[in-house]
């Protein structure tokens, strides 16, 4: 048994020595469920009132067939062509999107093609109130556009800094997609300073995989404190789980000569 002992105590000694034995390791970091729930809470209580639902509304003549309305003038079927029904169509339109208040004068922002080619502006905010909104500035290469409704004081949402975010960080998007008002989707920032999507010479957007549809446009993404960091824009028609945002600091420069 003795001539056993020395391996027994070089068997001990490497145990005891062992850097798993002398320091466990550290425990995996545990989420606080609870906690991020009443978060998302919170967002949603604070920012729901700030978001409002867009229509724009739009009446486009054209004419039947794609003829002319004077394309059989002088010809002997102009009176046939008439007869069937030459005169020019007028069809109203009405396109959707969403909007945030940023101050609490009524100023709304959103994208430039929510309102873009628009008669008449119906805003309905949060609170049920439906209003007419008026134009204020629109800018088509960075897609942003400020809508002023006289009503007040309105609930602004708080803008953040969209320098300072971080891909991995929370983003929870808030709009009307496809006129479901008032919907709250949660993702991350996926990416940040993407180009290349189609929209002329801008590329700065931010990536998300926070659920964003037609009519979330115009709507704010947000970070876990419920500030603004960008202003929803587009998603990737091929894929799902892409969408796209302003950074709200180019929102922030771009709207400053229209604030009255």
């Amino acid at each position: 048994m003795r001539r056993y002992w020395p391996i027994l105590l070089v068997s001990l000694i490497s145990l005891i020595l062992t850097p798993g034995w002398v320091t466990p390791p550290a425990p995996v970091h545990a989420v606080n469920a609870m906690g991020l729930q009443e978060d998302f809470i919170r967002v949603a209580q604070q920012v729901m009132p700030s978001v409002v639902s867009l229509k724009a509304v739009r009446v486009v003549t054209y004419q039947p067939f794609g003829v002319p309305e004077d394309f059989f003038r002088g010809t002997p079927f102009e009176g046939a062509f008439r007869d069937f029904g030459a005169a020019p169509i007028r069809q109203r339109q009405v396109g959707q999107g969403s909007g945030i208040i940023i101050n609490s004068k009524g100023y709304i922002l959103t994208n430039h093609h929510v309102v873009a080619g628009s008669q008449q502006l119906q805003v309905r905010l949060n609170d049920g109130r439906q209003l007419t909104g008026k134009l204020i500035g629109s800018n088509s290469k960075f897609d942003l556009a400020l809508v002023q409704v006289p009503a007040g004081p309105l609930k602004p949402a708080m803008l953040g800094d969209s320098s300072k975010i971080q891909v991995g960080q929370w983003a929870i998007a808030i709009g009307s997609p496809f006129g479901l008002e008032q919907t709250m989707t949660v993702g991350i920032v996926s990416a940040t300073g993407r180009s290349g999507l189609g929209q002329g010479t801008y590329g700065d957007f931010i990536q998300t995989d926070a659920s964003i549809n037609p009519g979330n446009s115009g709507g704010p993404l947000l970070d876990i404190n419920g500030a603004v960091i960008g202003i929803n824009t587009m998603i990737a028609a091929q894929g799902q789980g892409i969408g796209f945002a302003i950074p709200v600091n180019t929102a922030k420069k771009l709207i400053s000569p229209w604030l009255r």
